[in-house]
């Protein structure tokens, strides 16, 4: 047999479907030839077989259990293949029919990149997913509670997402805990529970854009703060605090979005207790994802650990699943003190009666299965090192956290004129514009759901195309 045999043997039937042909293939690949996870090393031997005929345009992918079967995978796997290839643009999925071939004319290259959105790159989050709703459909009585009218959160669920906290060692209790569909609401439900129209909020000078649309909608001003290399500039904030008297400041102090800043300890003392001081309250947001060894205690469990007296502690907790899992996950979630609990919950019931308890539900099994992270984690880390040595090669001054990197350009070269090139070529960045910030940078959002070997080309497209536009004499598209 030939080498490509051994990698691939197919018998090919024919079954007549609504008057059509189509071509059903019985596919067995040998993985050994290739090399990364499983899942990738299936969808490369797909790849491979499309490429050389052997899946020809029409023919239907053998059904993901009976293959899971033949190549001793899970059937998670077998999905996570299935939807690479179909991302690659390899495939198609017919509601139940099955997967099948595209035309030969398709290309590997998806219609555009990423590197603007940040989520994580796509692991085991199907199989999870899966795994989560087939437990979830072998209990008819658990479902039927969850399908009915719950103004307050399962206290189920609260002791769930309690004791996961407490593993992430952020101590409180379940009754401190409020859900919200994803932490935009949460957002919104914080400023409108605790501030009213002309009052002032203080955030970051370069900061996450929605909370500039939350408080535009709200009659809610805004004044900005500097940051520095260590977080806001100490001096400002207070002269800020003393001059407009706000209700609120905004802040992202584990991984500041967009520049990647971490706030030292000594900065987020100093900022508690100026809100214990002046009676400010700290919106804290956690939501930008960090890696283990990224990750430092957030403000919460400070301003818990220094407090005797509930009425001292200022300090409200926002994050979600949106970043550490995926983004359609729109699971979102606060902890408040609990003076503050009764107007945030009132103000978050304003906005929908209730938040889905089986939204929450779901977000409980994928908290509570240890393989939720997967290989992202490794995953993430080997990407952020390939960034800093790309960073290193054009000798740009870069920050990387999680899964951004903020990277200043050197002029002549202008930050839009690379977000314009890279959009030309099917990469999409942001432009530090789009953050108020008018130095030159651009952020890259690493995660996206590509494979690793895409990742590694759409990077070298990345660092080439800011090569070149860097050696004209002009910067311009």
């Amino acid at each position: 047999m030939t080498q490509l045999a051994l990698l691939v043997h197919s018998n090919r039937y024919k079954k007549h479907i609504n008057g059509f042909i189509v071509m059903g293939t019985i596919w067995v690949p040998t993985l050994d030839n290739f090399k990364g996870p499983l899942y990738v090393r299936l969808a490369e031997a797909a790849e491979l077989a499309i490429k050389n005929g052997q899946l020809p345009p029409e023919s239907k992918l053998p059904p993901q259990r009976q293959l899971a079967d033949k190549v001793a995978v899970t059937v998670g796997t077998v999905t996570r293949a299935y939807a690479l290839l179909e991302q690659r643009g390899y495939v198609y999925a017919k509601v139940g029919a099955g997967t099948f071939v595209k035309g030969s004319h398709y290309q590997s290259k998806p219609e555009s990149a990423n590197f603007a959105t940040c989520e994580q790159p796509l692991t085991n989050q199907i199989s999870i997913v899966s795994d989560a709703l087939s437990e979830l459909a072998k209990e008819p009585h658990t479902i039927g509670q969850l399908m009915q009218y719950h103004a307050d959160p399962l206290p189920e669920h609260q002791l769930k997402f309690s004791q996961w906290l407490h593993g992430r060692q952020i101590p409180q209790t379940a009754a401190q805990i409020v859900f919200s569909h994803g932490a935009q609401q949460g957002i919104f439900a914080v400023l409108n529970g605790l501030m009213n129209a002309g009052e002032y909020l203080l955030c970051e000078e370069n900061c996450y854009p929605g909370i500039k649309v939350a408080a535009q909608q709200l009659g809610i001003n805004i004044e900005k703060v500097t940051l520095s290399e260590e977080g806001l500039n100490l001096d400002e904030l207070e002269r800020q605090i003393v001059r407009y008297k706000p209700k609120a400041i905004y802040l992202t102090p584990n991984n500041q979005n967009p520049t990647c800043i971490q706030y030292n300890l000594q900065q987020r003392q100093t900022i508690i207790a100026f809100a214990r001081q002046y009676d400010v309250v700290i919106i804290e947001d956690d939501v930008n994802y960090c890696l283990p060894e990224e990750w430092h205690t957030p403000m919460w469990c400070l301003d818990q650990a220094t407090s005797d007296d509930e009425q001292q502690q200022k300090v409200v907790y926002l994050s979600s699943l949106s970043k550490l899992f995926c983004g359609g996950l729109r699971q979102g979630f606060l902890l408040c003190p609990l003076p503050l609990l009764a107007k945030i919950k009132q103000a978050l019931y304003s906005q929908c009666w209730m938040v889905s308890p089986l939204n929450t539900e779901l977000a409980c099994r994928i908290i509570s299965n240890k393989a939720y992270m997967g290989e992202r984690e490794q995953q993430i880390a080997q990407r952020q090192q390939q960034c800093i040595a790309m960073g290193e090669r054009l000798k740009l001054t870069h920050t990387w956290r999680g899964l951004n990197g903020w990277l200043k350009l050197a002029l002549p070269l202008k930050s839009h004129h690379v977000v314009a090139a890279l959009a030309a070529e099917g990469i999409l960045i942001r432009d530090g514009d789009d953050f108020d910030n008018l130095h030159n940078h651009i952020r890259l959002s690493i995660g996206g759901t590509c494979d690793e070997i895409e990742f590694k080309k759409q990077l070298e497209l990345i660092e080439s195309t800011i090569l070149k536009l860097s050696q004209s004499s002009y910067s311009f598209v």
